[in-house]
């Protein structure tokens, strides 16, 4: 599946935004119970994290696909059932948008971050953060720096995001860094949401039109 630059309304880019959230919030949950997620798909979430001034949307998710898994959770969380199977996931995507809330006040703290991000760039020019064919060990070194970069700034707001899962998959360094480092992911990503007129209310009065957009965007991925 793959998706081209101009097949989507500013109203599907807000709620894609939404499901890259909710993306960044999957992987936190495989990882916590699992110890391990689809390098591809981090990366997707991990991207646009480095990509601070985009010249657009489609900059930042350059392939939908990479969120269907986001899309589809998060369309399904829409009615009882889908919301009590995806209950952590959901609390870790809600915790995400207050954070980026919080974070929005600090304005000191969004420029430590920007600061930060800079120097985590790749010093080659024309070298993309985050590539496809970046080795292991460079995806497990980005991943600590971003965690360091959470902890120094977001995990210092009130509103902390607790992780449950299995603790021997928690009390792996890799994995824990690999957690903060999709929590400041989704954070990102909540912003471009934000940005686009996102609000926390729209998820209980236009929930309706949520649902039959994301899924508008699912049929568009599959032809």
């Amino acid at each position: 599946m793959s998706s081209t630059t101009a097949e989507f309304s500013d109203w599907e880019y807000r709620n894609i935004a939404l499901a890259a959230v909710t993306q960044c919030a999957v992987l936190v949950h495989e990882l916590a119970t699992e110890g391990s997620a689809s390098r591809h798909t981090m990366r997707a979430c991990l991207r646009p994290v480095y990509l601070m001034n985009p010249d657009s949307v489609e900059q930042l998710f350059p392939d939908i696909a990479d969120f269907n898994e986001g899309i589809k959770t998060l369309q399904h969380s829409f009615d009882s059932a889908g919301l009590k199977e995806n209950a952590e996931v959901v609390r870790y995507m809600l915790g995400m948008l207050v954070l980026q809330q919080r974070l929005a006040g600090e304005k000191a703290m969004q420029a430590t971050i920007a600061e930060r991000l800079q120097q985590l760039l790749p010093d080659e020019p024309g070298v993309e953060p985050m590539a496809e064919d970046m080795p292991i060990q460079a995806l497990h070194a980005d991943c600590s720096a971003l965690a360091r970069l959470y902890q120094d700034t977001i995990s210092k707001l009130s509103f902390r995001i607790h992780v449950a899962g299995n603790p021997e998959h928690l009390r792996d360094h890799v994995v824990a860094d690999q957690i903060r480092a999709l929590l400041l992911a989704g954070i990102r990503s909540a912003f471009l949401w934000h940005q686009l007129g996102g609000r926390r209310w729209h998820l209980f009065f236009y929930k309706k039109h949520i649902r039959e957009t994301l899924s508008g965007i699912r049929r568009k991925l599959i032809s």
